[in-house]
């Protein structure tokens, strides 16, 4: 079956009739179809209602009537900024009018005039006509690019793990950050099973784009079956390099290869083992010890997977680095390495600032249990310090055991409505188990689901959700009891940021707010203040809650 023959149609204006006819007889001798109209107003009924779109070029005349042709090209701009315009004058360009200025104005606008022979007139409307084609087909193309592009990286982020996981003995947070959209930096956090600790791998595909997107995605796909084999339970470093390696060079060749920093990580022993096959060293921050040593005096390093065939890695190429409590293991791929001042590559950021930031970050952050929040806040630093350009994909990865105070609950918690509901029952027994006050406990109550229920019903896209993990913190201090939330979900905040009193206009708004939340005018009520930051796609919300004081005579006072 032959292709159909794509229809042309050209929007012809002119108040000549005999021009209107002319026109309508010439372009049909190429082809086209002409839609012949006396008078602007009747030409804009036609295009309005995205009525534009049927048209691949518009003639007319410059005067006509009440309303002059550059008058309607204002609004066919409003319309299609690209669709070419042939203004088709008797009007001399030596009279000094300057409409030939005016039309020149426009890039897609085109001069005529009425007196050009019809065999040049049709050249320069096809001319100009394939022209217009050909950039629609490659917009069509780059759209078709894009969508494919925004497909792949949806694909990829919900390969990875989630972007925070707390248990009762260890922790890791990470932050993901493709250079375009698509990225070749993987990551994958298995359970280590009978060890309590995880095996995480940190890997990085030579190149960028689409090619390394697809090979990132295959290795991740090998490693989330990795935890079925017979072997996983006693699976180390070198070991899951080797399955790696043997899976890389099977199925995706030796046209490329990859970085890898694979960590075991053993919170009942407070060790590390990790081996580097290619990869930046493990890097590790105490704020209790701030002289921790050369963790690798060795060197000790190996070739990328994927790089020689016959490559084997041994357990002479482990590192094992001993951890204090409150030590953090950082790894990270070399895109963090690639931090400058402009997207030309000028002056890049010095190793001894960058190590100053990250070590000032993790530190602080461990000692207010916000390391969650730490690897997002690097790129805000990195931007004050005036280095605001990555110019490759960036992954920093976080992990280390968890070491928490008594009086503070930190948790991670998916994005299901089921362990909301657990969760809040867990945050209730741990708040009575603190001593709080009756009335402080059932608001903490409130203020968590509230903001749950909504993060879990307006924060995700539904096919993103399952994937997703929220975390917060809970403490108490002199005056306040402040719960912390971090997630992922839409950058729009859920709550007003002010907050206040409401009293009447309180309860009659709240009637408005159905379902699991109690709304977010109570929420407004019951909270002092409530601080919102945006770190990249790291959302924090603080809520302070204000603590009472009982008087001799029972009546409260706040704090």
């Amino acid at each position: 079956m032959s292709e159909q023959k794509e229809k042309i149609n050209i929007l012809v204006i002119d108040d000549e009739r005999l021009i209107r006819l002319t026109l309508n007889a010439k372009l049909r001798q190429i082809g086209y179809t002409a839609v012949c109209v006396a008078s602007i107003p009747e030409a804009v009924v036609l295009l309005n209602d995205g009525g534009y779109k049927q048209f691949k070029a518009i003639i007319t005349d410059i005067m006509m009537g009440d309303m002059d042709g550059f008058v309607f090209r204002d609004i066919l701009r409003g319309m299609d900024e690209s669709i070419p315009i042939f203004f088709m004058t008797a009007l001399d360009p030596e009279e000094g009018s300057g409409f030939l200025k005016r039309i020149m104005e426009d890039s897609y606008s085109f001069y005529l005039p009425k007196s050009i022979k019809p065999d040049l007139l049709l050249k320069r409307v096809q001319s100009i006509v394939a022209s217009r084609r050909v950039d629609e087909l490659i917009k069509a193309k780059d759209k078709e690019v894009m969508e494919s592009l925004n497909l792949g990286a949806h694909l990829q982020r919900n390969m990875l793990p989630p972007r925070v996981r707390i248990d009762d003995t260890n922790f890791y947070t990470y932050w993901w950050k493709p250079k375009d959209i698509v990225s070749g930096d993987l990551l994958e956090v298995l359970p280590l099973p009978d060890k309590g600790g995880n095996l995480y791998v940190l890997g990085d595909i030579q190149g960028h784009g689409a090619s390394a997107s697809l090979s990132m995605m295959a290795v991740q796909s090998f490693l989330k079956q990795l935890p079925s084999s017979d072997h996983f339970a006693a699976a180390t470093p070198a070991s899951i390099a080797n399955l790696m390696h043997r899976f890389y060079t099977s199925n995706l060749g030796t046209a490329s290869y990859m970085t890898a920093l694979i960590c075991i990580h053993h919170p009942e022993t407070k060790t590390v083992d990790w081996i580097s096959c290619g990869a930046p060293d493990l890097y590790v921050v105490d704020p209790m010890n701030k002289d921790l040593g050369e963790i690798n005096p060795e060197k000790k390093g190996t070739l990328p997977i994927g790089l020689v065939q016959d490559t084997v890695y041994s357990e002479d190429d482990v590192v094992r680095t001993r951890l204090s409590d409150t030590a953090l293991c950082v790894a990270f791929t070399d895109g963090v390495f690639d931090v400058y001042k402009d997207q030309d590559g000028h002056e890049p950021m010095s190793d001894q600032l960058r190590i100053n930031l990250q070590n000032e970050l993790l530190q602080d952050a461990r000692l207010n249990n916000t390391v969650v929040a730490s690897p997002y806040k690097f790129q805000l630093a990195c931007e004050a310090y005036g280095y605001p350009v990555f110019i490759d994909d960036v992954t920093e990865l976080i992990f280390g055991s968890l070491t928490m105070e008594n009086d503070v609950l930190l948790k991670s918690i998916p994005m299901d409505a089921a362990a909301i509901d657990k969760m809040a029952q867990e945050i209730e027994e741990w708040c009575f188990d603190q001593n709080w006050d009756p009335e402080v406990v059932t608001q903490v109550e409130l203020v968590f689901e509230e903001k749950m229920m909504n993060l879990f019903d307006h924060g995700y896209d539904m096919r993103d959700r399952a994937g997703e993990q929220a975390c917060f913190k809970l403490k108490k201090t002199k005056k306040h009891v402040e719960l912390t939330v971090w997630d992922w979900g839409t950058q729009e905040p859920s709550i007003a940021v002010a907050a206040g009193d409401l009293e009447v206009e309180l309860e009659l708004k709240n009637r408005d707010f159905s379902g699991r939340g109690r709304g977010r005018l109570m929420v407004r009520k019951i909270c002092s203040s409530i601080e919102r930051n945006r770190f990249d796609t790291l959302n924090e919300t603080v809520y302070r809650i204000r603590l009472k004081d009982k008087t001799e005579n029972g009546q409260e006072t706040e704090k």
